[in-house]
């Protein structure tokens, strides 16, 4: 729909829309409907016979080119005389070219609709969010608000808070004590009952034994099914390589599937009573329309390639579980965390990997690819996290 509306627009414009660009005959039948492969598969036979008869006839006329009344092709007693030969021959060259010609409105046609949508399907797309800036506190509490509403809108009836990871300008990972009270106490302010005690031997991802699921305790017992217990954890990434401005991401994943199901992220500065200035905008250039087809193809879940950037890491999982279908692994996250291990890779089908690109003063850039279990690596686009400072007044 969307390349014959720019078709319209060329016309109106007095300009004719340029194709869009061809597709393989082997990927054609990806994009036509069932009745249209009926007609494709006909006219690809009528095709392929036409072919056939022309290369038949050509064969002919090449072995026997310097036949003569004595040497020339017998049948019976009889001896076609060359002019004979060459007259059949044509004829089985002209029929093979009618055939062809019969089939090729048909193919012609069907190419085009296949490659337009084909076009339509990779077209580029993006993928945005703007944060706006909030105060270390307000942060805090609006994202537990929301996830805790997110928890019980999808049934969770037992919520473990594992612990927070955070990563400062001085590219060292910690495990706040500080950011983990702070999320508690915000959480039991909201929600005084929702969020379960910790365990006396803490939390510690156990591998599920024979594709059993994990748990987050020597002392507490698998999920029996998914959506009966949540894991909760959060994580703070500067976006400054001098203080503590920052993202900070709450993560909600099901303990059953080990997978990620809801993230929220807020843009402020870790324990600051002040408003981080400007608002962070994140985004995804999806050169082919990776995500959304991706999406379409199924049950997707993604891991993260060891070289991928941490904060590239992070913000590709929100958009994934915010912005599309496709599933994240959450066993490498409860594992950093709250430590144990090792995740099990069970059912990651790709990897994604961020890794630092050029990028405009001001903001930072990452070149993202995915790489599958099985093939070879896709180029997806470029993700960009931008603090837009505010006007100043002249």
């Amino acid at each position: 729909m969307y390349a014959f509306l720019a078709s319209l627009i060329f016309v109106a414009a007095g300009e004719v829309a340029p194709p869009p660009p061809s597709i393989p005959d082997a990927e054609v039948v990806r994009y036509l409907r069932s009745n249209e492969l009926v007609e494709w598969s006909s006219a690809m036979r009528a095709n392929s016979a036409g072919e056939t008869r022309v290369k038949m006839g050509q064969s002919i006329l090449k072995t026997s080119g310097s036949s003569t009344p004595d040497n020339a092709p017998k049948i019976g007693g009889l001896s076609e005389t060359a002019e004979q030969l060459k007259a059949r021959t044509q004829k089985m060259i002209d029929e093979g070219n009618a055939q062809i010609q019969q089939a090729l409105p048909s193919l012609t046609r069907l190419r085009a609709v296949a490659a337009a949508r084909a076009a339509e399907r990779t077209k580029p797309v993006s993928f945005a969010v703007d944060v706006a800036p909030a105060v270390w506190n307000v942060a805090l509490t609006q994202s537990v608000v929301r996830l805790q509403k997110q928890a019980r809108d999808l049934g969770y009836t037992q919520i473990h808070f594992i612990g927070s990871i955070s990563l400062l300008g001085d590219g060292k990972l910690n495990r706040p004590e500080e950011l983990s009270a702070d999320i508690r106490s915000a959480w039991s302010k909201a929600d005084d009952k929702s969020l379960a005690p910790v365990p006396a031997e803490g939390y510690a991802y156990i591998r599920g034994v024979e594709k059993a699921a994990p748990s987050l305790s020597k002392g507490l017992k698998p999920a029996a099914a998914p959506k009966q217990v949540a894991v909760v954890w959060a994580e703070y990434y500067a976006v400054t390589s001098v203080g503590s401005r920052g993202l900070l991401f709450l993560r909600l994943a099901d303990a059953h599937s080990m997978r990620l199901i809801a993230s929220e992220v807020a843009y402020t500065e870790l324990g600051s009573a002040a408003v981080p200035a400007g608002i962070c905008q994140v985004a995804l250039r999806d050169d082919r329309s990776f995500l959304p087809r991706l999406s379409e193809g199924g049950d997707w879940v993604l891991g993260f390639d060891r070289a991928s950037d941490a904060l590239g890491s992070a913000l590709l999982a929100h958009l994934s579980v915010t912005q599309s279908k496709v599933g994240v692994t959450a066993a490498p996250y409860v594992v950093i965390v709250a430590g144990g291990g090792p995740s099990s890779s069970e059912g990651v089908r790709a990897k994604w990997l961020a890794v630092t690109d050029t990028a405009p003063a001001g903001s930072i850039a990452f070149k993202v690819s995915s790489i599958p279990t099985v093939g070879d690596s896709v180029d997806v686009g470029q993700l960009s996290l931008l603090i837009a400072l505010p006007a100043v007044a002249k």
